[in-house]
């Protein structure tokens, strides 16, 4: 089993421009099997913002509305102890875990962070047992405790998750607090209980199912979409989902077609969905071509960057996902960033590191499920497909 533990998507650290691109990446993304290199984020400004329940979700269910960086990277906030403490978590199909720094935490790592504080909750139940989730030099050490859980207007009781109490120092400047992960109990580290199980069987949803909506029309960070457990919401998609079947019970793994440029044709292979990052990752064969063919030249910090004015002439790229395709524009694929006026527009592509990776699953991040509103049904291990509004 490889696992995948901490999640950013495209992300900045905000320093001299100079040096800023050199901060551009993909994100905390399966890193002990895929050996790839873990940076930091940009500090956002925090927003206000309320919890809601759409009348539009039948059943059991909660909606969690999301903030946004750029379009690409998507946080919540959840609730821990009674009473509650905030804070501000990635919800990742890519994991399934659920941590946040610890009041313990003296390390770098967590300088920057809300920290929970056991002794301040009624609830709280201490568990001890140790919980470290490693990869590629950086770390997340800590223990497991038990507490009260509130999220998108709901709450889970007897929660165990991970509180840090060392983070190593890539974590000191990112937006996040934690991580609360929504892929399958398997890959669960100590074998815990991950939060959907138990808003599940607890009674708090109907069915475990949970739905995103990333939207990537608006600049304003406060609107980012939002994460619906129990169920999903016709009003935020066109026509009916499709499903795809889950090829693997572990991470959300299914099965791609092929995947369509220009007349050449790729991957007859699997992917992995994942709200953790922002991008696209594939074949290094693969990825080269798709660079080739929208003309990406790669600069001095290892993007792939291209001409801003002929994105709108790039070619579409089609998923073929259960015998439907599901086409990125390049203003889907293209990622475009303003640093003190200026305007970079670089590929959403990356290609696993290694030359043996390529039997590897591709991995599809936040620029094609910002595309696509997406349900994953634990319940018939499942997802479904639609154009998002």
């Amino acid at each position: 089993m490889f696992s995948k533990y901490f999640i950013v998507g495209v992300c900045l650290v905000a320093i001299a421009s100079s040096e800023l691109l050199r901060y551009f990446y993909f994100g905390f993304n399966f890193l002990k099997k895929f050996n790839i290199s873990p940076l930091t984020s940009i500090k956002l400004k925090r927003t206000p913002k309320a919890l809601i329940t759409h009348r539009t979700v039948k059943g059991r269910s909660g909606v969690e509305l999301l903030k946004n960086y750029a379009g690409f990277d998507y946080y919540g906030e959840i609730g821990i102890g009674t009473p509650a403490q905030t804070f501000t978590v990635i919800f990742d199909t890519g994991s399934s875990n659920l941590w946040i720094p610890s009041i313990s935490c003296d390390s770098n790592g967590c300088s920057n962070h809300k920290k929970y504080d056991s002794s301040a909750s009624e609830t709280y139940v201490a568990r001890g047992e140790g919980i470290q989730m490693s990869y590629e030099g950086q770390s997340m050490k800590g223990h497991l405790s038990q507490d009260t859980i509130t999220v998108a207007g709901l709450t889970v009781t007897n929660q165990i998750f991970a509180e840090a109490t060392s983070l190593s120092s890539a974590f000191t400047d990112t937006y996040f607090d934690g991580v609360l992960g929504l892929a399958y109990r398997s890959i669960a580290e100590r074998n815990v209980t991950p939060v959907l199980y138990n808003m599940h069987s607890q009674g708090v949803i109907s069915y475990p199912i949970f739905s995103f909506y990333l939207n990537r029309k608006t600049n304003d960070s406060r609107d980012g979409g939002e994460i619906i457990f129990g169920g999903s919401d016709p009003n935020l998609y066109i026509g009916s989902l499709t499903y795809v079947p889950v090829i693997s019970q572990g991470f959300w793994q299914i099965k791609i077609d092929s995947v369509t440029i220009g007349g050449f044709a790729f991957c007859s292979c699997q992917t992995i969905l994942d709200s953790g990052i922002s991008g696209i990752i594939g074949a290094i064969d693969a990825i080269a071509r798709i660079h080739s063919i929208i003309g990406a030249e790669q600069d001095d910090f290892g993007n792939f960057v291209v001409a801003c004015e002929s994105v709108l002439r790039f070619p579409k790229i089609n998923f073929n996902l259960g015998g439907n395709n599901y086409p990125l524009t390049g203003s889907d694929y293209i990622i475009q960033l303003t640093v003190d006026g200026v305007t970079t527009c670089m590929s959403g592509f990356k290609s696993h590191p290694n030359i043996g990776d390529d039997d590897l699953p591709w991995i599809l991040g936040n620029i094609f499920l910002g595309k696509y509103y997406t349900e994953f049904d634990m319940a018939n291990n499942r997802v479904g497909f639609a154009i998002a509004r």
